[in-house]
């Protein structure tokens, strides 16, 4: 509708007159009437209705895919969870213990058992997507077993619950010596103890560098959980063995809400932090007599 521009824009016009304010008036009611009229003839965009497939496909048998799967099952929809994996628990299998003390395993292992014994629930595992066609409402996927076994399956909604992969470092000699780990494998190795390889009990120090992989050109995010990690890591070492020393070597220390409170525990329990420069990032050398060491001058690194 044109009114805007004969009813808004003729204001303030230096030489209206009366005669311009009636024409002006018939004109916007024709507008009106016009625009009325139009309106009465008009229908619904949409008068097709289509069936929709009640039934949804969960990609990810990680805590996040299992419970979404649990969520649409227990509103009685039927749910077909696909996990490449030969088990369910995605990355959360790697987690023992959480700074807060508590055991992820237990909620894991009764995650899985009420995922498993749901009767709405269908898990794939070993098992990947390797097609999908359809529309919402109505998708048609392919889903191949390890065996090379094709099942076609019909749903209506899709959940991506892929989940992440770990970091593998290609510096500080990661891969090139046993002794140079992620953060991960250090959790299992410490809820492990009688693993031979879980010699860390027995170390007199540990260094910890924080930011690999990520802050940079490449990833130029915070990876967020690290510093946490590292903390939480730190202080079940401290708990096992008191006098080993642990170095963390940090750009910045983000210990998100109340997880601040574990870096001061962290810190009063004796580890050590010490702060790098983007531009004067840590080195690690093998040595003879030792393990990796990692390499940080004094006037550079700022302890705390």
């Amino acid at each position: 509708m044109e009114i805007k521009i004969y009813a808004v824009g003729y204001h303030g016009y230096p030489r209206a007159t009366a005669d311009m304010d009636i024409w002006i008036s018939r004109d916007n009611k024709k507008l009106v009437a016009m625009a009325v009229a139009r309106a009465s003839l008009l229908e619904p965009l949409y008068l097709i209705k289509m069936d929709i497939t009640r039934k949804g496909l969960v990609i990810g048998g990680g805590v996040s895919g299992m419970v979404s799967a649990l969520s649409l099952a227990d509103q009685g929809f039927e749910v077909e969870l696909v996990e490449r994996e030969s088990e369910l628990g995605g990355n959360a299998r790697h987690l023992h213990f959480t700074l807060e003390g508590d055991d992820p395993q237990i909620y894991l292992k009764f995650l899985v058992e009420k995922v498993t014994s749901h009767k709405l629930i269908n898990v794939h595992l070993l098992s990947e997507i390797k097609k999908m066609s359809g529309h919402i409402g109505h998708f048609i996927s392919e889903v191949k077993s390890q065996k090379s076994e094709v099942k076609k399956i019909e749903h209506g909604v899709v959940i991506v619950a892929t989940g992440g992969v770990e970091y593998q470092p290609a510096e500080y000699l990661y891969g090139e010596n046993e002794r140079v780990i992620t953060q991960r494998q250090l959790e299992e190795y410490l809820s492990n103890l009688s693993n031979p390889k879980s010699e860390i009990q027995n170390l007199k120090s540990i260094v910890m560098i924080q930011c690999v992989g990520s802050r940079s050109n490449e990833r130029p995010y915070c990876s967020r959980v690290c510093c946490s990690q590292a903390i939480k890591n730190a202080l079940k070492i401290k708990e096992i063995n008191p006098e080993t020393q642990i170095y963390i070597l940090y750009r910045d220390i983000r210990t998100y809400g109340f997880r601040k409170d574990y870096y001061r525990q962290a810190r009063e329990a004796g580890v050590i932090f010490i702060r790098y420069d983007e531009n004067s990032k840590p080195e690690v050398r093998k040595v003879e007599q030792a393990s990796c060491l990692p390499s940080q001058t004094e006037d550079k690194g700022q302890k705390s």
